[in-house]
């Protein structure tokens, strides 16, 4: 199963549907700030959101976090400014790790970032992973940091393992 995970779009409906084309990807994974976004979205693609700080005004009705099953891993969704993802990870890494995930999908830091936390690893005192935990974050396709391009994930859900990948939207492929 190929997914497509995407963040922090700010009004690029563009650079959305970029995304979408470049992947041919049939699920969406949104993160967040940019929820009025997905209103440009085929029918046919089927899309799990969760709110962000900027998703003040939108017709989505998407919770803050979520844990959806996909390709028979679970996956933990969260836009992260109520983890303090900006400050470090800890607080997100935690939560995901208490709803059994085996994917964390974060945006809000508008950085790309991936990292697998092994079978073991101390989260605190008295809890440690019982299974590797993927850490994922898009990065923005909206509004990347400056010197940047804009960004997304995409996931591969197999039954031998998860596999994560990137892709950024060059000048030459970027619609004004």
């Amino acid at each position: 199963m190929n997914v497509l995970v995407l963040s922090d779009s700010h009004g690029r409906r563009d650079r959305l549907s970029l995304a979408l084309e470049r992947t041919g990807a049939h699920t969406v994974l949104f993160l967040g700030d940019g929820l009025r976004d997905l209103d440009e979205v085929d029918e046919r693609v089927t899309v799990y959101a969760v709110r962000g700080n900027c998703d003040w005004y939108s017709a989505w009705d998407a919770p803050d976090r979520r844990v959806e099953i996909l390709g028979g891993y679970r996956l933990f969704l969260c836009h992260g400014h109520t983890y303090g993802v900006k400050s470090g990870l800890d607080r997100a890494i935690l939560a995901a790790h208490e709803a059994n995930a085996d994917v964390l999908l974060y945006g809000h830091t508008h950085i790309p970032f991936e990292r697998t936390l092994a079978a073991g690893t101390v989260l605190s005192p008295d809890r440690v992973l019982q299974k590797p935990l993927l850490v994922v974050c898009p990065g923005s396709i909206g509004h990347p940091p400056c010197g940047s391009f804009p960004s997304f994930a995409t996931l591969e859900l197999r039954p031998e393992g998860v596999l994560a990948g990137f892709g950024k939207l060059t000048a030459h492929s970027d619609r004004p």
